[in-house]
């Protein structure tokens, strides 16, 4: 029972606060906050955490396609077979380097390759 009553105490509280701070709000205009008001918050987070989700993938197969191209040894063949952004990307996450994107795709293949083959 005292679990019970601390669950209900919990949720109350994380109401409150999250109506406090603007999150939860009053959708159907009768000057409380019901369970109606609490689906209708629901499903526009859920909507906003779907996005997110989204751009999260999009971004990890960004990343998936740079470290799949360069896996094993460096050689210039396997930076020649990258676009000028895959070779910034990958010098940048893998170096910590800003490159030039105005500057050739020859140069941006030596400067990579210089960057991963350093004695």
């Amino acid at each position: 029972m005292i679990y019970f009553l601390v669950l209900v105490a919990l949720v109350v509280g994380v109401a409150v606060f999250l109506y406090q701070k603007g999150k939860i709000k009053d959708h159907d205009g009768d000057g409380d906050i019901d369970l109606d008001d609490l689906k209708v918050t629901a499903k526009e987070i859920e909507q906003d955490i779907k996005e997110g989700v989204r751009e999260i993938k999009e971004v990890i197969e960004d990343v998936s396609e740079v470290v799949s191209f360069i896996k094993g040894k460096v050689t210039k063949s396997k930076l020649n077979s990258l676009t000028k952004q895959q070779l910034i990307d990958s010098a940048k996450a893998d170096h910590k380097v800003d490159l030039d994107s105005s500057a050739k795709k020859s140069v941006l293949v030596n400067k990579v390759y210089s960057l991963y083959n350093k004695k």
